[in-house]
């Protein structure tokens, strides 16, 4: 009988850990997101969201003194910020980092001292990402962090009215 028992509790919870699974979980900005075709964004992730208030464009150049042309560097850089919308996160600025063609994109990461989002996009983006930034609607910026590694980030506008 005890074995009858556990066998229905264990169907049971199955059950209703499978449903938990079915269901995606909402979260702010749901709407801005693409499909997720490969069923990686099921858990509730921790969620970074802001609405932006004001960028600037940095175009540097360095070069070290006795440095060959190979010692030279450069980079194009996006400083955004703003007010959070999710409570309790202190999350507000986002930084993106333009790197060439044919160059590796870094994962997107947080660095939690200064509450900084770091992107990386290939710098052909940084024309579309200006257009975003500079249209009459709100922008947003926007990472989640699943439990499972999967980590999606981007700039979108909100909806605007023609």
């Amino acid at each position: 009988m005890r074995t009858i028992r556990h066998y229905f509790v264990g169907m049971l919870l199955s059950v209703l850990g499978s449903a938990v699974l079915a269901n995606p979980v909402s979260l702010p900005h749901d709407e801005f997101m693409p499909e997720d075709v490969y069923g990686v964004r099921r858990d509730k992730p921790e969620q970074m969201l802001f609405q932006v208030e004001h960028y600037r464009l940095t175009v540097g150049t360095e070069q070290r003194p006795g440095a060959t042309q190979v010692g030279a560097g450069h980079g194009v850089w996006l400083l955004l910020e703003g007010r959070s919308l999710i409570s309790g996160s202190p999350v507000r600025r986002a930084e993106i980092s333009f790197v060439d063609a044919g160059t590796r994109t870094r994962p997107t990461r947080l660095d939690s001292r200064s509450q900084t989002l770091h992107l990386s996009y290939p710098l052909s983006y940084m024309d579309t990402l200006l257009r975003v930034l500079d249209q009459a609607g709100p922008s947003y910026v926007q990472a989640r962090f699943h439990g499972n590694g999967t980590v999606w980030a981007d700039v979108h506008g909100g909806p605007v009215s023609r």
